[in-house]
């Protein structure tokens, strides 16, 4: 797995336009506020290490079940999804007592064959 030697969900969302994504994650309660602040560095840190890849959008819980311990989400059979084509995904996220990501490591899998989006509900659009 690739460790994160550089976090950015918190510079992502202090970018102004960032307000709506900002807002949206006050309304989430704990647990979904952890995924999607875990799913948009995921995000970043995707892109910062290969730019060809350039995520839109993450599903963490795609071909497996999360597991969120006190401390940190890992999704073992994530997918994100960049230039209109799902990739495997399986990162760690650790989370600070403040609510912002701590750590992260990942690992990029292979292109998931279309012929699987549907039975993982991986759209192939927005």
């Amino acid at each position: 797995m690739i460790t994160a030697r550089t976090l950015h969900s918190e510079s992502v969302l202090a970018n102004p336009r960032s307000r709506g994504a900002r807002e949206a994650l006050k309304t989430l309660e704990a647990s979904e506020r952890i995924e999607q602040l875990c799913n948009l560095e995921a995000m970043s840190q995707i892109h910062a290490w290969k730019a060809e890849f350039e995520p839109d959008r993450v599903v963490a819980y795609a071909m497996a079940s999360t597991k969120l311990t006190k401390g940190a989400l890992e999704a073992e059979g994530a997918a994100f999804r960049s230039r209109k084509q799902w990739y495997g995904l399986r990162f760690r996220c650790e989370m600070a007592a403040n609510g912002k990501v701590a750590g992260f490591q990942f690992r990029v899998g292979a292109a998931i064959p279309r012929s699987e989006w549907a039975a993982h509900d991986l759209p192939p659009e927005h």
